[in-house]
């Protein structure tokens, strides 16, 4: 039986292009042009399980995951450039499908993590610490006065390597002054820095029942930070959110 092809709505097509940000996720070409003062479509949506599979596709992809519950299911679309996609389907190949599936699965995972960056509260008090991290000079830490558990027991293989070394720098470089800059905040209005260790802690808990990775959810951290504190620069996110790490608030 041969299945057609689902018409989405405006608003269904306009959030698949735009969960990918208006780039193939293949080869980063964008996906409108222009033409004479007109923006045109340079895209397809493509079926990653196809929409009507071949035998030799049935057969290839046996026992493969697939997301949504349907084929013309949004979470099994995506929008890809005519180049792009004409490659993907002829012939559809086992690892260029994983490739595609795995895509998809990050582009649903950080369009979840955005929208928990507005449902959860952050005090708008962390700005003055973001903020002194972009406005002040700060000499490297001289000393390291915690207890905590080992910082590279807290990772596992989902953190990369680039990553684990980023977070070890930030701390040993920063740690003792975001510190103490939660200290003069909580002298000047006790309890504020308990309140938001605790929101992080609920934010980062937030993210991991969904089963994301380290390396996905510390970015979902630096992000929700990003968006509440709107700091002069990413670095001072990633600072603090490396802070959180060390300070057992985010991964145990």
């Amino acid at each position: 039986m041969t299945i057609d092809r689902k018409t989405l709505s405006p608003a269904e097509e306009i959030a698949l292009v735009s969960q990918v940000d208006s780039v193939c996720p293949k080869c980063g070409e964008a996906l409108f042009h222009k033409k004479k003062g007109r923006a045109f479509k340079s895209y397809e949506l493509a079926h990653i399980y196809p929409l009507n599979p071949t035998e030799e596709e049935a057969r290839l992809l046996d026992g493969q995951e697939q997301l949504g519950e349907h084929v013309n299911d949004v979470d099994n679309l995506i929008p890809l450039c005519e180049g792009c996609h004409g490659k993907f389907d002829k012939p559809r190949t086992l690892p260029e499908y994983q490739e595609l599936l795995q895509k998809k699965k990050d582009i649903i995972a950080r369009a979840k993590q955005k929208k928990l960056e507005y449902e959860y509260r952050l005090q708008d008090d962390i700005g003055r610490v973001v903020a002194a991290l972009d406005d002040e000079a700060f000499p490297p830490s001289v000393e390291l006065a915690f207890d905590a558990k080992a910082l590279e027991d807290k990772f596992n293989d989902t953190m990369p390597l680039q990553i684990r070394r980023k977070i070890h720098h930030n701390v040993g470089d920063y740690f003792v002054h975001v510190r103490q800059r939660f200290q003069k905040l909580d002298r000047e209005k006790p309890g504020t820095a308990v309140l938001i260790s605790s929101q992080v802690k609920t934010f980062y808990l937030a993210q991991k029942q969904h089963g994301w990775s380290q390396q996905q959810i510390f970015a979902g951290v630096v992000s929700w930070i990003v968006v509440k504190a709107r700091p002069k620069t990413q670095e001072a996110a990633e600072i603090v959110a490396s802070f959180f790490v060390q300070n057992c608030e985010v991964f145990e």
